[in-house]
Protein backbone atom coordinates (compact mmCIF):
# COMPACT_ATOMS: atom_id res chain seq x y z
CA UNK A 1 0.00 0.00 0.00
CA UNK A 2 1.50 3.31 -0.81
CA UNK A 3 2.07 5.83 1.90
CA UNK A 4 -1.21 8.27 0.18
CA UNK A 5 -3.45 5.23 0.19
CA UNK A 6 -2.42 4.73 3.72
CA UNK A 7 -2.91 8.36 5.04
CA UNK A 8 -6.49 7.89 2.92
CA UNK A 9 -7.26 4.83 4.72
CA UNK A 10 -6.15 6.40 8.21
CA UNK A 11 -8.18 9.80 8.09
CA UNK A 12 -11.12 7.57 7.00
CA UNK A 13 -10.80 5.34 9.76
CA UNK A 14 -10.36 8.01 12.04
CA UNK A 15 -13.18 9.99 10.56
CA UNK A 16 -15.89 7.45 11.05
CA UNK A 17 -14.22 6.71 14.23
CA UNK A 18 -15.30 10.07 15.70
CA UNK A 19 -18.23 10.37 13.78
CA UNK A 20 -19.47 7.05 15.89
CA UNK A 21 -17.87 8.08 18.54
CA UNK A 22 -19.90 11.56 18.76
CA UNK A 23 -23.32 9.80 18.16
CA UNK A 24 -22.98 7.21 21.08
CA UNK A 25 -20.98 9.87 23.28
CA UNK A 26 -23.61 12.95 22.66
CA UNK A 27 -26.42 11.71 25.19
CA UNK A 28 -24.17 11.19 28.08
CA UNK A 29 -22.61 14.61 27.29
CA UNK A 30 -25.42 16.93 27.01
CA UNK A 31 -26.77 15.31 30.76
CA UNK A 32 -23.42 16.47 31.97
CA UNK A 33 -23.23 20.09 30.23
CA UNK A 34 -26.59 20.22 32.42
CA UNK A 35 -25.85 19.24 35.12
CA UNK A 36 -22.54 21.42 35.16
CA UNK A 37 -24.59 24.45 34.41
CA UNK A 38 -27.65 23.74 36.45
CA UNK A 39 -28.55 26.31 39.75
CA UNK A 40 -27.01 23.46 42.99
CA UNK A 41 -29.87 21.25 43.74
CA UNK A 42 -31.37 21.15 40.68
CA UNK A 43 -30.59 17.55 39.79
CA UNK A 44 -30.11 14.53 42.55
CA UNK A 45 -28.10 13.00 40.19
CA UNK A 46 -27.80 11.77 36.49
CA UNK A 47 -30.52 9.81 36.02
CA UNK A 48 -33.13 11.98 37.27
CA UNK A 49 -31.10 14.60 34.63
CA UNK A 50 -32.05 12.43 31.64
CA UNK A 51 -35.01 11.54 33.10
CA UNK A 52 -36.39 15.36 32.70
CA UNK A 53 -34.75 15.63 29.41
CA UNK A 54 -36.52 12.85 27.97
CA UNK A 55 -39.96 13.77 29.65
CA UNK A 56 -39.55 17.83 29.17
CA UNK A 57 -37.82 17.90 25.68
CA UNK A 58 -38.42 14.42 24.15
CA UNK A 59 -35.82 11.85 22.96
CA UNK A 60 -34.39 13.84 20.45
CA UNK A 61 -33.00 16.56 23.03
CA UNK A 62 -30.30 14.20 23.74
CA UNK A 63 -28.79 15.22 20.72
CA UNK A 64 -28.73 18.89 20.84
CA UNK A 65 -25.91 20.31 19.27
CA UNK A 66 -24.75 17.30 17.36
CA UNK A 67 -24.66 18.60 14.17
CA UNK A 68 -21.26 21.24 14.59
CA UNK A 69 -19.14 18.23 16.35
CA UNK A 70 -20.18 16.00 13.27
CA UNK A 71 -19.19 18.53 10.68
CA UNK A 72 -15.81 19.39 12.69
CA UNK A 73 -14.72 15.90 13.44
CA UNK A 74 -13.28 15.30 10.07
CA UNK A 75 -11.18 18.56 10.21
CA UNK A 76 -10.44 17.61 13.91
CA UNK A 77 -8.78 14.02 12.98
CA UNK A 78 -6.89 15.36 9.66
CA UNK A 79 -5.31 18.17 11.98
CA UNK A 80 -4.75 15.62 14.92
CA UNK A 81 -2.96 13.33 12.43
CA UNK A 82 -1.21 15.71 10.63
CA UNK A 83 0.63 17.21 13.82
CA UNK A 84 0.66 13.87 15.56
CA UNK A 85 2.57 12.58 12.29
CA UNK A 86 4.84 15.28 11.36
CA UNK A 87 5.84 15.33 15.04
CA UNK A 88 6.47 11.44 14.96
CA UNK A 89 8.71 12.21 11.64
CA UNK A 90 10.84 14.97 13.42
CA UNK A 91 11.71 12.44 16.25
CA UNK A 92 12.20 9.88 13.73
CA UNK A 93 15.18 12.21 12.27
CA UNK A 94 16.34 12.93 15.84
CA UNK A 95 16.23 9.30 16.40
CA UNK A 96 18.30 8.17 13.24
CA UNK A 97 20.46 10.59 14.25
CA UNK A 98 21.39 9.73 17.56
CA UNK A 99 21.31 5.59 17.14
CA UNK A 100 18.19 5.64 19.09
CA UNK A 101 14.73 4.55 18.37
CA UNK A 102 15.50 0.75 16.74
CA UNK A 103 16.70 0.15 13.61
CA UNK A 104 14.02 2.46 11.87
CA UNK A 105 14.44 5.29 14.60
CA UNK A 106 10.28 5.01 14.90
CA UNK A 107 10.15 3.82 18.45
CA UNK A 108 9.90 6.87 20.50
CA UNK A 109 10.63 7.47 23.88
CA UNK A 110 7.53 8.18 26.34
CA UNK A 111 9.60 11.62 26.47
CA UNK A 112 9.03 12.54 22.32
CA UNK A 113 5.35 10.66 22.19
CA UNK A 114 4.14 12.71 24.88
CA UNK A 115 5.14 15.66 23.14
CA UNK A 116 3.93 14.55 19.73
CA UNK A 117 0.19 13.71 21.97
CA UNK A 118 0.09 17.02 23.07
CA UNK A 119 1.41 19.00 20.02
CA UNK A 120 -2.17 17.07 18.00
CA UNK A 121 -3.94 18.28 20.81
CA UNK A 122 -3.24 21.56 20.51
CA UNK A 123 -3.66 21.83 16.98
CA UNK A 124 -6.80 20.31 17.33
CA UNK A 125 -7.71 22.75 19.83
CA UNK A 126 -7.74 25.32 16.80
CA UNK A 127 -11.33 23.68 15.81
CA UNK A 128 -12.13 21.37 18.80
CA UNK A 129 -12.75 24.81 20.75
CA UNK A 130 -14.96 26.81 18.80
CA UNK A 131 -17.15 23.56 17.70
CA UNK A 132 -17.57 22.49 21.50
CA UNK A 133 -18.83 26.32 22.10
CA UNK A 134 -21.07 26.40 19.98
CA UNK A 135 -22.44 22.73 20.94
CA UNK A 136 -22.82 23.78 24.43
CA UNK A 137 -24.37 26.97 23.62
CA UNK A 138 -27.31 24.72 21.82
CA UNK A 139 -27.39 22.03 24.32
CA UNK A 140 -28.06 24.86 27.10
CA UNK A 141 -30.49 27.17 25.45
CA UNK A 142 -33.90 27.17 26.56
CA UNK A 143 -36.41 24.72 24.92
CA UNK A 144 -39.24 26.68 24.49
CA UNK A 145 -37.66 30.09 23.45
CA UNK A 146 -34.13 28.81 21.54
CA UNK A 147 -31.56 32.00 21.00
CA UNK A 148 -30.24 29.69 17.88
CA UNK A 149 -31.92 28.00 15.50
CA UNK A 150 -28.82 25.23 14.90
CA UNK A 151 -24.95 25.67 14.71
CA UNK A 152 -24.29 27.81 11.66
CA UNK A 153 -26.94 30.10 13.38
CA UNK A 154 -25.07 30.51 16.30
CA UNK A 155 -21.99 30.68 14.84
CA UNK A 156 -23.53 34.09 12.83
CA UNK A 157 -24.55 35.60 15.85
CA UNK A 158 -21.96 34.73 17.94
CA UNK A 159 -19.70 36.16 15.30
CA UNK A 160 -21.58 39.81 15.04
CA UNK A 161 -21.46 40.49 18.55
CA UNK A 162 -18.36 39.26 20.08
CA UNK A 163 -16.18 38.42 17.04
CA UNK A 164 -13.67 35.91 16.07
CA UNK A 165 -12.77 36.42 19.77
CA UNK A 166 -16.36 35.64 21.09
CA UNK A 167 -16.19 31.93 18.83
CA UNK A 168 -12.73 31.38 21.22
CA UNK A 169 -14.38 32.54 24.21
CA UNK A 170 -13.02 29.67 26.69
CA UNK A 171 -10.30 28.79 24.67
CA UNK A 172 -7.61 28.47 26.95
CA UNK A 173 -8.85 25.99 29.35
CA UNK A 174 -9.38 24.41 26.03
CA UNK A 175 -5.79 24.20 25.90
CA UNK A 176 -4.95 23.21 29.25
CA UNK A 177 -7.39 19.66 28.42
CA UNK A 178 -5.96 18.75 25.35
CA UNK A 179 -2.66 19.16 25.76
CA UNK A 180 -2.60 16.87 28.97
CA UNK A 181 -4.91 15.03 27.37
CA UNK A 182 -3.70 13.81 24.36
CA UNK A 183 0.07 13.45 25.56
CA UNK A 184 -1.52 11.09 28.31
CA UNK A 185 -3.56 9.46 25.91
CA UNK A 186 -0.68 8.67 22.80
CA UNK A 187 1.75 7.68 25.57
CA UNK A 188 -0.29 4.83 27.15
CA UNK A 189 -1.43 3.60 23.37
CA UNK A 190 1.92 3.46 22.06
CA UNK A 191 3.69 1.98 24.75
CA UNK A 192 0.77 -0.63 25.11
CA UNK A 193 1.43 -0.88 21.27
CA UNK A 194 5.14 -1.01 21.51
CA UNK A 195 5.14 -3.22 24.31
CA UNK A 196 3.13 -6.27 22.28
CA UNK A 197 5.20 -5.90 19.37
CA UNK A 198 8.51 -6.24 21.42
CA UNK A 199 7.10 -9.41 23.66
CA UNK A 200 5.65 -11.18 20.54
CA UNK A 201 8.26 -9.87 17.82
CA UNK A 202 5.79 -8.85 15.59
CA UNK A 203 4.57 -5.51 13.41
CA UNK A 204 2.59 -3.04 14.09
CA UNK A 205 -0.06 -3.93 11.44
CA UNK A 206 -0.30 -7.71 12.35
CA UNK A 207 -1.64 -6.64 16.29
CA UNK A 208 -4.70 -8.07 16.57
CA UNK A 209 -7.91 -5.29 15.74
CA UNK A 210 -9.59 -6.12 19.28
CA UNK A 211 -5.99 -5.51 20.90
CA UNK A 212 -6.04 -2.04 19.30
CA UNK A 213 -9.12 -1.17 20.10
CA UNK A 214 -8.70 -2.56 23.68
CA UNK A 215 -5.74 -0.79 24.30
CA UNK A 216 -7.42 2.48 22.96
CA UNK A 217 -9.75 2.01 25.37
CA UNK A 218 -7.07 1.90 28.32
CA UNK A 219 -5.42 5.24 27.07
CA UNK A 220 -8.95 7.24 27.40
CA UNK A 221 -8.82 6.33 30.89
CA UNK A 222 -4.92 7.79 31.26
Amino acid sequence: MSKKSSTAKDLTAGTVGGILQVLVGQPFDIVKVRMQTAPPGTYSGMVQCAGGILKNEGPLAFYKGTLSPLLGVGACVSIQFGALEYMKRVFQTINLRDGSGGVDGKTLSPSQLAIAGASAGLANSVVSGPVEHIRIRLQTQSATNPMYKGPLDAVKKIFAEKGIAGLYKGQIPTLWREGPGYASYFVAYELLMQREMATKGIRREEIAASHTILYGAIAGYA
